[in-house]
């Protein structure tokens, strides 16, 4: 149990996997002042948590930023079979260079769709009011429901009551 105490800790970063339509398959938080590669592997443990080991076989690649460019993250990601579609960082000279990104803003889109989702659709997501994290992470996984319901169609009037909330 953290809390934000408002002003304590600069802020909240949202950590995702999202599958090709945009849509979350895993979603952690963590303070914004660490950097997005250390919580790569937390975020993977986490689909691997929640689907089955037939599911997870089926993931072939995982496209990322730079941000994501490191030895831990490439060796993890080999070890699991995954094809890394990360590019490499401009300083790095001595790294083997990887050819498959092909189609790679196409493919990153999706990821940056789902923020732009979050961030305009929900205000209470965009400025975070809530002092423990566990009620922020709430409202972000009521907002990945809300998400789900728009895109596969589910029911619409739900959403008017859903959307109260925020």
């Amino acid at each position: 149990m953290d809390y934000d105490g408002f002003k304590r800790i600069t802020g909240t970063k949202i950590h995702v996997a999202a599958e090709q339509n945009g849509l979350p398959v895993s979603l952690i938080i963590g303070p914004a002042n660490q950097h997005d590669s250390t919580k790569f592997v937390d975020v993977m443990e986490s689909i691997s948590n929640r689907l089955n080991n037939s599911d997870t076989s089926k993931i072939k690649s995982i496209y990322a930023d730079k941000g994501y460019d490191s030895k831990i993250i490439r060796n993890y990601l080999k070890s699991k079979n995954i094809v890394p579609c990360i590019p490499q960082r401009n300083f790095k000279t001595k790294c083997e260079r990887t050819t498959h990104h092909t189609n790679y803003n196409k493919t990153r889109f999706v990821v940056e769709r789902f923020f732009a989702w979050l961030k305009n659709g929900f205000h209470r997501i965009r400025i975070r009011y809530e002092k423990k994290s566990e009620n922020y992470l709430g409202f972000v996984y009521l907002a990945c429901i809300m998400m789900y319901w728009r895109v596969l169609g589910w029911v619409d009037h739900i959403d008017l009551v859903i959307r109260q909330f925020f």
